[in-house]
């Protein structure tokens, strides 16, 4: 018999998959666990058991999904979506107009269409896009009034301009409301209303060129210049200066005798009537031939007369569609619909108006002006995001970095194009950012993929950070959250409500864990939101559980995670607790209607307080209050568990992977913990590590432990050495490094 002690460093592997069980050679095996459940692996090496989360409140019946509104980085609030409304919650409530009322704001969006939503902030403004509705955005008006308007969409965009010369248009005026539009072939469908149409005078060979020294020009004279038509307010001689002005009048001259011949006066004041195109809103569809409309842009005079065949529709309507996402980036308004890329004018779409002006009056495209981009792709864009270099966009079958051909220019409707980067394809996930990173989840619902731009390549990577873990995904993931501080952590919630949690791990440790909920609650959507303090990042969870009172949605925060040296007394590790601030001597509580019949876990100013249950009518009895005033933390208990793995040794004849052995002894190296047991898998029940000091009264705070302790475990003999520990107490618990001491067979070589 040949006795080991096997030192396990760190945990910063996390959770790998069964898959890696015999691939003892890889650098992550000695840092990695078979299972980590609600203990997390940490940056610095160790596992820490994850906090609790806090009962805010119930949610609506019909709530399906969360979202976070940034009014600045002091101020994040958190936005519950269900039928046709939302509510709002921050600083840790929800904003209501009174008691237990809620500030519901009516959208148009189903319940069912929220995970689908396209979101970009700016200050007091959230966008929103779906494919099925008009853009929109939500406006705080007010630190608890909030409204959703769709955004005014100016001068287009519009589709590609018509080019079947056998489909025209006349219209019935140039100005004004309730003019008609007449087609001689069906253009128009119901969809259209609402809707902008272009209309472009097929020539100007109605109106005589303006040229200088035109003499016998009368009043309401009109002449066309730099693609425009002008009309003479005053009488006389042309001057030597080319209208080009796009509103109001200026002078073509001095209106003086010229100095050298005495010849004049030359001069005539234009004003600006219209350009080739006009811009009408459809307000009644009556027909495909016949439409009715407002002239948002005066029409030429000619169109009355003569059909043209140049029109195009807007290409954002009910009839062709609405853009699916949304974004700022370069100073520009960025909407995707279907395969098109559509950008606004440079700056110009705050205040709840979108400029898509693609020309100067002139007729001329300018580098600042609104584009339309139709990308080469297989599938239409699934989510987007702004990176330094590029937007990057995922599709079904790719991911494209859409960028200026020429990066020292803006990027525009001449300077654009887009590239693929890898082939992976997507879900129709938002990813979220992390540093440099962008980690979206790939289609099928099972893969992490970090994109980053790798200069040695020239393109965006797209590395598998669940290449370790692939079982930590089953089932499928439905949303990604990211908390920045304390430990930079990505959360993902699977499809059976389970979270999977991955810190941001140093080289290619790319740890997981998974949370799992107590009372078995199922989380159906996740966010991550700035705290009171504007310093650190709360996660909070849609949940749905089985109550006493039927199946109920809940809306939960996690509580802050512990930092070394915080009072025991805090400690919050009970999902959909509450804090409560007792009396001294209450020992009864009541308004716990959402534990009523659960067997709860109870902490006590520090002390835990075993066999409680909620009664039917959410009461709670407490023994033994002491007779100050106290804390008293209830809520659903969770376990923490982590199992490492077989432990790979090279003993003098060779590995001692697959010997008879036997776990004899553990060391963990700890620190702030209580309650920490351990035990040999499958084996006897875990014993306590950590327990209470005899001399410490039942009712006094426990005192945390940090250092190394150890224990003998109860184990039988077989061909893995694995301990397991568990945290099921709700207290702290952090685990550093642990020793192992086996005894294994020689005679089994």
């Amino acid at each position: 018999m040949t006795t080991i002690r096997h030192l396990i460093a760190g945990f910063v592997g996390g959770e790998i998959s069964p898959m890696l069980s015999g691939r003892v050679d890889l650098d992550i095996y000695p840092y990695a666990l078979e299972k980590c459940e609600n203990f997390v692996p940490v940056n610095e090496g160790p596992i820490v058991k994850a906090p609790g989360f806090e009962y805010i409140r119930d949610a609506d019946d019909a709530s399906r999904w969360l979202s976070a509104f940034r009014f600045s980085i002091t101020q994040e609030y958190v936005l519950e979506w269900s039928e046709q409304k939302l509510r709002l919650f921050t600083n840790g409530g929800r904003i209501e107009s009174a008691p237990g009322v809620p500030v519901e704001v009516a959208v148009p969006y189903a319940a069912a269409e929220a995970p689908f939503l396209s979101f970009q902030q700016s200050y007091d403004r959230l966008y929103i896009d779906h494919a099925g509705y008009a853009p929109a955005a939500l406006l705080r008006t007010g630190a608890t009034s909030f409204s959703h308007a769709y955004s005014a969409l100016k001068n287009g965009p519009f589709l590609d301009q018509n080019t079947d010369e056998a489909k025209t248009v006349t219209v019935s005026a140039t100005t004004g409301s309730g003019i008609t539009i007449t087609a001689n072939s069906a253009i128009f469908e119901a969809g259209h209303v609402g809707a902008l149409i272009e209309i472009e005078a097929k020539d100007y060979s109605d109106v005589p060129a303006w040229e200088p020294g035109m003499k016998g020009v009368s009043i309401g004279d009109k002449v066309r210049s730099d693609g425009k038509v002008y009309q003479a307010a005053t009488a006389g001689t042309t001057g030597s200066v080319v209208p080009t002005h796009g509103e109001g009048a200026a002078w073509d001259g001095s209106n003086k005798n010229d100095l050298v011949n005495d010849k004049g006066p030359y001069g005539i004041k234009w004003t600006f009537l219209y350009e080739r195109q006009g811009v009408v809103e459809i307000t009644a569809v009556a027909s495909g031939t016949s439409a009715t409309g407002t002239v948002q842009k005066r029409l030429a005079d000619s169109l009355t007369s003569v059909p043209s065949y140049r029109w195009a529709h807007q290409a954002f309507s009910n009839a062709q569609g609405w853009p699916s996402l949304v974004l700022h980036w370069a100073g520009r308004q960025i909407h995707v619909k279907d395969f098109d890329i559509v950008g606004s004018v440079v700056g110009d779409y705050g205040g709840g108006t979108v400029n898509f002006s693609a020309r100067t009056n002139s007729g001329s495209v300018e580098t600042d002006l609104a584009f339309r981009r139709t990308l080469s792709a297989e599938d239409p864009p699934l989510w987007i995001a702004g990176d330094r270099k590029a937007m990057i966009l995922g599709t079904a079958s790719r991911e494209l970095a859409v960028s200026a051909v020429n990066p020292n220019a803006a990027l525009s409707g001449e300077n654009i194009s887009a590239e693929p980067q890898s082939f992976y394809g997507s879900e129709q996930i938002a990813p979220v950012q992390v540093g440099a990173q962008t980690i979206f989840v790939e289609r099928g619902g099972r893969r992490l993929r970090s994109a980053n731009y790798d200069f040695s390549s020239d393109r965006y990577r797209a590395d598998d950070i669940t290449a370790s873990a692939r079982h930590i995904t089953a089932g499928g993931l439905v949303q990604l959250a990211y908390q920045r501080i304390p430990y930079a952590l990505v959360y993902a919630v699977r499809a059976d409500g389970q979270l999977i949690v991955h810190p941001d791990t140093r080289l290619d440790m790319k740890g997981f864990a998974r949370r799992v909920l107590g009372g078995d609650a199922r989380a159906l959507s996740a966010v991550s939101v700035v705290g009171a303090d504007g310093k650190t990042d709360e996660l909070w969870l849609l949940v749905e559980r089985t109550r006493a009172d039927g199946v109920k949605k809940e809306i939960w925060r996690q509580t802050a995670w512990r930092e070394l040296g915080d009072d025991a007394a805090d400690s919050f590790y009970v999902d959909g607790g509450v804090r409560i601030a007792a009396t001294g001597g209450q020992t009864h509580f009541s308004g716990l209607v959402h534990l009523a019949g659960k067997s709860i876990a109870a902490l006590r100013n520090g002390a835990v307080v075993n066999g409680l249950t909620v009664s039917s009518a959410g009461e709670l009895d407490v023994p033994n209050a002491p007779a100050d005033d106290y804390t008293l933390i209830v809520g659903l208990p969770y376990t923490a568990t982590a199992i490492t793995l077989p432990p790979e040794r090279q003993l003098r004849d060779g590995t001692m992977q697959g010997r008879i052995q036997r776990l004899v002894k553990v060391v963990a190296r700890v620190l702030e913990t209580f309650g920490l047991k351990a035990g040999s898998p499958g084996g006897y029940d875990p014993q306590y590590l950590l327990d209470r000091n005899p001399a410490d009264g039942m009712n006094a705070p426990v005192r945390l432990f940090s250092g190394d302790t150890s224990g003998p475990v109860d184990a039988q003999h077989d061909r893995k050495g694995q301990v397991i520990y568990t945290s099921a107490d709700p207290l702290p618990a952090i685990i550093a490094s642990t020793i192992l001491k086996i005894d294994v067979d020689d005679r089994d070589a």
